[in-house]
């Protein structure tokens, strides 16, 4: 699935596809150029991106918490602010996990598996960089698992809390 994301204002489609001769392989689409490169995960959770030349650039995504649609996405030495335009398949998601926003620590789990929540309710604290960082609920909705317990680590791209939005 490819999505229109605004980069800087710009709109721009992203698409990523595993490549199925190789495990860590994918092909990136960034608007209208095609790059075929390898990833792993490191421990902390930075990406560790083969180029097709050979060079190694490090990534992460991290959800804003505070903004449901935006992410944080740090390449190399540069940070980007991607804000989700619209999607460009067929069909509107209203099923989705909310994710660590950057490497932390879970202070508290304020919602159990079937909790009908209210957008904007927190959902769990993660502390990073020592400041609490809310998880809240991107809309009206019911939460489907928890994935993580206070005093759990996690890295940025965690699933946290598995989420379904109301109808």
């Amino acid at each position: 699935m490819s999505r229109l994301w605004r980069v800087d204002g710009e709109a721009v489609e992203l698409r990523a596809v595993s490549d199925a001769q190789r495990t860590d392989g994918f092909k990136v689409s960034v608007g209208g150029r095609t790059l075929e490169v390898s990833a792993r995960r490191a421990p902390d959770g930075t990406l560790i991106i083969v180029m097709p030349d050979g060079t190694h650039v490090l990534a992460s995504v991290s959800l804003d918490p505070q903004h449901a649609g935006v992410r944080w996405v740090s390449v190399g030495e540069q940070t980007f602010v991607l804000k989700e335009a619209e999607s460009s398949s067929d069909g509107a998601d209203d099923h989705a996990g909310l994710e660590a926003p950057m490497p932390g620590k879970v202070l508290s789990v304020d919602v159990s598996p079937g909790d009908e929540v209210r957008a904007g309710s927190v959902l769990m604290v993660v502390e990073a960089m020592k400041m609490e960082h809310a998880i809240k609920a991107p809309a009206d909705g019911k939460v489907l698992g928890v994935s993580a317990a206070p005093g759990d680590m996690v890295s940025p791209g965690s699933p946290l809390v598995d989420f379904e939005a109301a109808g």
